[in-house]
C-alpha cells in the first residue's frame, strides 16, 4: 500500500506516525510564565538532538483550537523549562498532568507531585523524578498554526540531576529507572523486556 501524506487528513497522518515511531520516551516538562505560575505537562515527541554541546528537544502540537500549549507560551516567555524523566512508578501522576487543564492551575498540585527548585534556572523540577535536566532555550522552530502543527523546542543542558541510587560507575542504571514509553492512544509500556544486540565491527579487509 502506497501513501501520500497529502491525501490524507492531519488525523490520519497522526495515527500513522503515532502508530508507526514507537515506543516514544516521555519529556515530562516543567515551566513557569512570566509571573510565576508553575506548570507541568507530558510529551512523547521527545529526543536527544545533541551531545556535544548536549541538547534535548521535544515538540508541542497545536490543539484543536489553534492555542499554542502552556509550555510553549511559557518558554517563549522565560526560556527556560526541565525535562523531568517519567519512572513507572511516577506514570499515573505523568497521565494526570495531561488533563486540559485551564492556564495558572498548577499541574504540580493535582497530581500530588513535588515542585524542587532547580539548581541553575528558575523552572522548578519533579522532586519524585529520578532524572531531571535542566534547560534553557536555544531554538523554536513552528512548523504552522494549524491544529496538530509541531513546535519543535531545542534546549540546551545547563545542568543536570540524577538519583545517586541509580547512578553507577559513570552509567546510569536503565532498570533502576524504569521508564516508561508512549504507544498509540492510552497505551503505554515499560523497558523490562528488553535484549542485547552487540553492534558490529568491520574486519580491516572489509
Amino acid at each position: 500500500m502506497e501513501i501520500s501524506p497529502i491525501n490524507l487528513s492531519s488525523q490520519e497522518i497522526y495515527k500513522i506516525l503515532t502508530g508507526s515511531i514507537l515506543p516514544r520516551p516521555i519529556a515530562w516538562v516543567s515551566t513557569c510564565d512570566a509571573v510565576g505560575n508553575m506548570n507541568l505537562a507530558p510529551f512523547s515527541f521527545f529526543t536527544v538532538a545533541s551531545v556535544d554541546p548536549p541538547v534535548l528537544c521535544f515538540s508541542p502540537l497545536v490543539d484543536d483550537d489553534r492555542l499554542e500549549k502552556d509550555t510553549l507560551v511559557n518558554i517563549r516567555q522565560t526560556g527556560e523549562f526541565v525535562v523531568n524523566i517519567v519512572s513507572h512508578s511516577l506514570v499515573d501522576k505523568m497521565n494526570q498532568t495531561s488533563a486540559p487543564y485551564p492556564n495558572g492551575v498548577s499541574e504540580f498540585v493535582k497530581a500530588g507531585v513535588t515542585s524542587q527548585p532547580s539548581s541553575v534556572i528558575d523552572a522548578p523540577g519533579v522532586q519524585e523524578s529520578l532524572v531531571r535536566f535542566e534547560c534553557t532555550l536555544q531554538q523554536i522552530i513552528s512548523f504552522g498554526s494549524e491544529p496538530l502543527a509541531g513546535n519543535l523546542i531545542l534546549g540546551n543542558i545547563c545542568h543536570i540531576h540524577i538519583n545517586p541510587d541509580i547512578y553507577k560507575d559513570g552509567k546510569v542504571d536503565v532498570e533502576a529507572l524504569d521508564t516508561v514509553g508512549r504507544l498509540v492512544g492510552n497505551h503505554y509500556t515499560t523497558i523490562r523486556d528488553h535484549f542485547e544486540i552487540v553492534r558490529p565491527k568491520l574486519l580491516p579487509d572489509e
